[in-house]
């Protein structure tokens, strides 16, 4: 966003559902023209869950000839990542977001990269992809990332096969597993008269954010880190979104996400404690 100020390069943003927190593909259509260059989108929102449909908002970009930036950082623990069938040009990810260390990396192809130069250290080697290195690479980060995918894949007892084929397994299990976690703690949230959850998103990650009549976030946040809940407050890099839903204003909301080694006891004793805040 800096950059494009700084260059005169038009934003425009497409508009969420704030009551539903869906991100409607069919705006695109009035929002790209022939002289649109790069169309970002998100696989998974980390502050609502919403996975907007990103394959029907590539093709329209596509369709004009943009190129497509998919944040599948939240996505990422949660859903099978496969860039053909969302249609991503580039795809970010970081792996502590999937029980990994704090290293990220955007993915795309070769040949795509080839085409842009970026600012580099001038020593740094020409060549795709370590112009785009920051300098020696961190070996032991990368190693702890393998072991993390390795990790992922081996979550179907039942899987076999190379690790793709045991990753597509894995990540159905545990998709069916979240699910079920989740639906577990967002029927109990919403049934609560001084709680709201915002947005109902048909399509998403176990993720919510919530606020709770007459506290501020950080208050319920210090209330549930007392009681052994870890959640977030805030907006959480999310704000814009919550702009749009108007609750920046008293502190943004209070996030709750779920993984596959968290237990149904564990969203029941959430649920309780946000009950005991009314």
């Amino acid at each position: 966003m800096q950059l494009a100020a700084e260059t005169g390069v038009l934003v425009k943003w497409a508009e969420v559902d704030i009551e539903t927190g869906e991100l409607p593909a069919w705006q695109y259509d009035e929002l790209l023209t022939p002289r649109t260059r790069l169309v970002a989108v998100t696989a998974a929102s980390n502050a609502i869950g919403t996975r907007p449909d990103v394959a029907a908002i590539a093709e329209r970009a596509h369709r004009v000839g943009a190129l497509v930036y998919v944040d599948a950082v939240h996505a990422a623990p949660h859903v099978l990542l496969d860039m053909g069938a969302l249609g991503a040009d580039f795809l970010a990810v970081s792996a502590y977001k999937w029980c990994g260390p704090h290293v990220g990396a955007v993915v795309a192809d070769p040949e795509l990269l080839a085409e842009f130069r970026p600012h580099k250290l001038v020593p740094a080697p020409d060549r795709v992809p370590d112009r785009y290195e920051t300098g020696a690479p961190p070996f032991e980060l990368y190693a702890g990332v393998a072991a993390a995918v390795e990790h992922l894949a081996e979550l179907c007892p039942d899987a076999s096969g190379t690790r793709r084929q045991r990753l597509v397994a894995s990540m159905a299990t545990v998709g069916r597993y979240e699910g079920e976690l989740f639906a577990r703690l967002d029927r109990a949230l919403r049934a609560m008269r001084h709680v709201q959850v915002l947005g109902s998103p048909l399509d998403s990650t176990p993720t919510l954010s919530f606020t709770v009549s007459r506290m501020r976030p950080r208050q319920v946040a210090r209330e549930l880190a007392r009681r052994k809940v870890c959640a977030w407050d805030g907006d959480y890099y999310a704000r814009e979104l919550f702009d749009a839903i108007g609750v920046n204003e008293t502190g943004g909301a209070v996030q709750l996400g779920l993984m596959h080694y968290n237990t149904a006891d564990e969203v029941d004793h959430v649920v309780q404690c946000v009950a005991d805040l009314a």
